[in-house]
C-alpha cells in the first residue's frame, strides 16, 4: 500500500514537469518537517495540486497525511492560522483587505463545521464532501446540510 504522498507523486503524468518536481522534493519530506518540528519553525501548508483536477480534490487528505510528523491540532493551525499569518507577511501582496486566521469580528475567516471532531480524527478532513456540514466563506453560506 502506498503512502498518500507517494500516491499523489504517482498521480502526475510520467515525463511531467510536475512528476519530474515530485521526484525531486518526495524524497526530503520526512526530513524537512523532522528538521522544522525540532527547530520550531513557522511552516505554513499548502500544495500545488490545483493544477491537477483530480488531486486537487485530495487535499484534506494531504493534509490529514500530516499526522505522521504532526498532531491534529498542530496540523489544522498550520493550514488555517498560521497560513493566515504568513500571508500577512507578504504586505501589499496579500489580496485580503482585513485580518486573517482568527475568527473575530471585522476578521475575514472561512468557517467550516465538521461531523466529528477532527483533532481526534483528522481522517474527517479528507472526505469533506461527507463530514464538512456547513461551509462558509466570505460570510456566505456555501453548504448546509444542517436539519432545518
Amino acid at each position: 500500500v502506498q503512502s498518500l504522498p507517494e500516491a499523489l507523486k504517482l498521480g502526475f503524468p510520467v515525463g511531467s514537469i510536475q512528476r519530474v518536481k515530485a521526484e525531486e522534493v518526495w524524497p526530503g519530506i520526512a526530513k524537512t518537517y523532522e528538521l522544522a518540528k525540532k527547530y520550531k519553525i513557522k511552516t505554513a501548508w499548502g500544495t500545488d495540486v490545483l493544477f491537477s483536477a483530480a488531486l486537487a480534490r485530495q487535499q484534506g487528505a494531504i493534509l490529514a497525511s500530516l499526522f505522521r510528523w504532526y498532531t491534529p491540532a498542530e496540523a489544522l493551525v498550520m493550514a488555517t492560522s498560521t497560513n493566515a499569518q504568513l500571508l500577512e507577511l507578504s504586505g501589499k501582496r496579500n489580496p485580503y483587505p482585513g485580518k486573517l486566521g482568527v475568527v473575530e469580528q471585522g476578521a475575514l475567516a472561512d468557517l467550516l463545521l465538521v461531523d466529528g471532531n477532527p483533532l481526534e480524527n483528522i481522517d474527517l478532513i479528507a472526505d469533506p464532501g461527507k463530514n464538512f456540514l456547513v461551509i462558509m466563506k466570505d460570510g456566505k453560506v456555501h453548504k448546509n446540510l444542517l436539519p432545518r
